[in-house]
């Protein structure tokens, strides 16, 4: 509710200007979930796949297939994480998740030569993935944002990108100076301290706090009721379906690979850590960005744009062996700006292509053919690198992929009239 409040000699000022609302806090705590999960659980591990290699001399394959079973873990997590959510609710789920994640770190610093532990803790690192990550984070974004929602859920994905950043450098130093173990449990011990502060930021719903959500703060609007495309068929939701899989390889294994990629380019491990750092600082703009443009161009233009960014930075990843920085720094910065596809784009076409009615469980199985296409491809540029002694080829497929999904989601959005804001 919107009032005024005396304040200071008859001044009177509204009391809804003076307070942030607590969905912004919110917000905050699903970022901090998806770094952990994400940003931790994932980007950063990236800094960790040369080393695992290197000082357990493990083939360029096992790397590959440690990623892979994180994917498996995150899909099965994926598939199960609504009934989850429906069951313990949306925040305890979240943490649920990110519990999962410190345990996996704990699990890591004990894994030695031994690759079975390896998997086991890349098992529990998938559960942190799929629990905690992009589906219990849109389905609190949905509860607490009628206005802004395509902003919010940038902002909140976003998170993943602050972990991107910091962490690498700081995990590169404690791994040379301190050694493998270390590096996990440190990173453990920070994924504790995070789960806390999320359970205590996040809720359910507004509901339950005596709140509306943001938008409707002065109840003079009703909230948006989400239609299903009347000329939508079945051929063509499962034409989004397999352009969600096709993203699943460049956003999944070929974002995790990068660090190798170009380690075994020739880069020394600390440039290519702080390649990564950068990368996420544009990953987190990117994400921010695609939000604001869905919120002021129309989805259809910001899919579009993140397209053509994310296939011009795997086209140029695959020149990593020449050894220029130029290229090799124009490569991770539309690598990282079309990053965003992996996260915030899947919410918006779930939402753009289902009914109120069946949004979370189009978020849902878009998320999860995302993360079956990581899994399928997951082993693909280790096997690659291991027969035909690079990297390239795989980066190559990667931007075939892209293109593909390019085609069929920007075909789908103009048959079906979507993605355009209202003259």
């Amino acid at each position: 509710m919107c009032y005024s409040i005396p304040m200071n000699g008859g001044v009177f000022v509204k009391r809804s200007q003076e307070k942030l609302h607590r969905a912004w806090l919110v917000c905050l705590g699903c970022s901090i979930s998806l770094a952990t999960v994400m940003g931790l659980g994932v980007n950063a591990f990236t800094v960790y796949q040369p080393w695992i290699l290197e000082v357990n001399g493990f083939p360029n394959a096992f790397g590959s297939w440690i990623t892979t079973v994180r994917s498996l873990f995150a899909l099965l997590a994926m598939v199960t994480v609504d009934r989850l959510c429906r069951r313990l609710g949306l925040r305890t789920t979240m943490t649920l998740g990110m519990a999962c994640f410190a345990a996996s770190c704990v699990l890591f610093s004990t894994a030695g030569a031994s690759f079975l532990v390896y998997c086991q803790a890349a098992a529990l690192s998938g559960l942190a993935y799929g629990f905690g990550g992009m589906i219990p984070l849109t389905l609190v974004i949905s509860q607490w944002f009628q206005g802004r929602r395509g902003l919010a859920l940038g902002l909140a994905a976003a998170g993943s990108g602050v972990t991107t950043i910091l962490a690498p450098p700081l995990l590169s130093m404690l791994i040379v100076g301190r050694g493998l173990s270390f590096a996990f449990l440190a990173e453990g011990a920070a994924a504790w301290g995070l789960t806390l502060l999320v359970f205590f930021l996040v809720r359910d719903t507004p509901q339950e706090m005596g709140l509306e959500p943001y938008g409707l703060q002065d109840g003079s609007h009703s909230a948006p009721i989400r239609v299903k495309p009347k000329n939508l068929t079945r051929p063509m939701w499962w034409g989004a379906f397999l352009a969600c899989f096709f993203i699943g390889g460049p956003s999944g294994p070929g974002f995790s690979h990068l660090t190798v990629l170009y380690t075994a380019s020739g880069y020394p491990p600390m440039l290519t850590a702080l390649l990564m750092s950068y990368v996420g600082l544009v990953l987190m703009a990117g994400k921010v960005l695609y939000g604001g443009l869905v919120d002021s161009r129309g989805s259809r233009w910001a899919n579009r744009m993140v397209f053509l960014v994310f296939l011009a930075g795997f086209l140029l990843n695959c020149l990593a062996p020449l050894q220029n920085m130029f290229l090799a720094f124009a490569a991770v910065t539309a690598t990282g700006l079309g990053l965003p596809i992996s996260s915030v784009t899947l919410s918006v076409w779930a939402g753009d292509l289902s009914g109120q009615e069946d949004y979370d469980r189009t978020v849902k199985w878009f998320t999860s053919a995302y993360m079956l296409g990581s899994l399928v491809t997951g082993p693909i540029p280790g096997l690659m690198a291991d027969h035909l002694g690079s990297y390239v080829p795989a980066y190559f497929l990667f931007a075939v992929l892209t293109a593909l999904a390019m085609a069929i989601i920007q075909g789908l959005y103009r048959r079906l009239h979507l993605g355009l804001l209202p003259k």
